[in-house]
This record gives C-alpha cells, sequence and structure tokens, in this order.
C-alpha cells in the first residue's frame, strides 16, 4: 500500500472524511470533544454538522490553514487527515470561546467555556510571550488530531499514515522556520513523540471547573480526563532532551 499525502481543494472529499472524523472521535473516546461541538441525536445529523463546518473553513481560503487527507492510492479512498494552522496574531487566545453550539443556560455551555478558554489561557500564557526571539517569530499550531480511518486502526499502516501528517506539518514549520505546538490528548503524546516533538509539560483542567455545589450533569462532566500534553519543537530540527527547551521554561 502506497500513502499520499495532499492537500485538500476538493469539498467532495469530506463526504469520506466526516463519518471517519466521527468514528475517530469516539473510538478511542474522546473526552474533550462534546465540549467543542454540539452533541447530536442522530450519526447522520452529526456527520453533517462535520461536513458543513469544514466545508465552509474550506471555502474561506485561509492562506494560514492545511487541510490535509492522506490517500491510500491502491483504492483511492482517503484513509487519514489532520489540519495544521499557522498561528501568527499577536493575541491568538485572547478572543473569548462562546460555546454557541449548547443551549444558553446549560451547565454544558457553562462547563465547555470554562473548559476552552482555561485551555486557550493555558497556552496563550506560553506561546504568546516575548520568547520566540526575533521580531515576528510564529507558531505552527495543529488544530486538530490526527483522524486515521477505522480499517486502518489495527493494521500495521496506521504508524505509517499519522507519521506522514505530522511530518507534513513539521516540514512546512521548518520551511516557514517557524515552531511547532501542539495542545495534545493525553493518548496522543507517544505519537507525536516519535515524529520529534517533545512534550514540555502537562496541561490541567482549568481550576475554574472546580464550582461549589456541582449539579450531577456537572459532576458528570468533570469526572472526565480533561487532561491534555503541551508539546513543542524548535524550528529546524527534532526535540532532543536535556538540549533543547521551551522557550517559556525557565
Amino acid at each position: 500500500m502506497s500513502i499520499t499525502i495532499s492537500i485538500i481543494t476538493d469539498k467532495a472529499d469530506f463526504d469520506g472524511i466526516s463519518p471517519m472524523v466521527l468514528d475517530a472521535w469516539h473510538q478511542p473516546y474522546n473526552p474533550q470533544l462534546k465540549h467543542f461541538r454540539p452533541v447530536l441525536p442522530t450519526r447522520a445529523e452529526a456527520i453533517a454538522y462535520s461536513t458543513e463546518r469544514s466545508i465552509k473553513r474550506l471555502q474561506e481560503n485561509d492562506p494560514k490553514l492545511f487541510m490535509l487527507k492522506a490517500v491510500d492510492t491502491d483504492s483511492n479512498s482517503i484513509v487519514g487527515f489532520a489540519q495544521w494552522y499557522v498561528n501568527d496574531k499577536p493575541d491568538p487566545y485572547g478572543e473569548r470561546t462562546v460555546a454557541a453550539w449548547h443551549p444558553e443556560g446549560s451547565d454544558e455551555r457553562e462547563f465547555a467555556e470554562r473548559f476552552i478558554n482555561g485551555l486557550w489561557d493555558f497556552i496563550g500564557k506560553r506561546v504568546t510571550r516575548p520568547h520566540m526571539g526575533e521580531q515576528g517569530a510564529r507558531v505552527l499550531m495543529v488544530t486538530i488530531v490526527l483522524i486515521i480511518a477505522q480499517t486502518y486502526i489495527r493494521s500495521r499502516y496506521i504508524p505509517n499514515i499519522g507519521r506522514l501528517l505530522i511530518r507534513w506539518g513539521l516540514e512546512k514549520a521548518d520551511e516557514l522556520g517557524i515552531e511547532t505546538v501542539v495542545s495534545s490528548l493525553v493518548t496522543a503524546r507517544g505519537a507525536y513523540e516519535k515524529c520529534g516533538l517533545g512534550c514540555i509539560e502537562m496541561i490541567p483542567p482549568d481550576p475554574s471547573l472546580n464550582v461549589p455545589y456541582p449539579s450531577e450533569k456537572w459532576k458528570e462532566l468533570e469526572s472526565d480526563n480533561l487532561n491534555g500534553w503541551l508539546m513543542w519543537r524548535p524550528a529546524g530540527h527534532d526535540y532532543v532532551a536535556g538540549v533543547d527547551k521551551a522557550p517559556w521554561v525557565q
């Protein structure tokens, strides 16, 4: 089997990608997903929502966004998906997220906003200080974890698919002369480390999630493991433990 990586230009690709994305977010279970998008009653509605959202982003023609597909050339089928984004705004995490996809006044909405904004605050305090060195220094952020088709999950090809999608982004970062920062799920740490990123520190759930007298729904949401890992790679080469140090680390 031969795998090629290319930038998505045709919205029709999402007809195959969206079901794959939905399955990959749930197998294995991703505890963060429900805070970033609505929980819809049927699979068909969830796929339609994902497709519409992805097509909208594609049609914005944002030059800083790279939506990638991995294609099995033997079957001409899409077997992997990833998004990379060049994040060079002066304060990329300053705008507060409003979880409008959850009902106003609901625990789900309040919890999602505290979790998401707490996550952005944690990252923003570390990657937007004047630690990048040169004026105009930038960071390449991966915006979605790697998605691999379920039929390939247990095959010997999955490391290659994931590695190709990650390395594409790292090579783009090197081409642009910028660092790479990834907010990784706990379960994805190893994949990024094998591709040259260093695990710098754990991202804990925001302390604001610890509320007095929580409802049963709040307790249910808080029971998930919402920790993550902040991964980093210097511009131009893979991370070397004991040699390289992230700019925000004292």
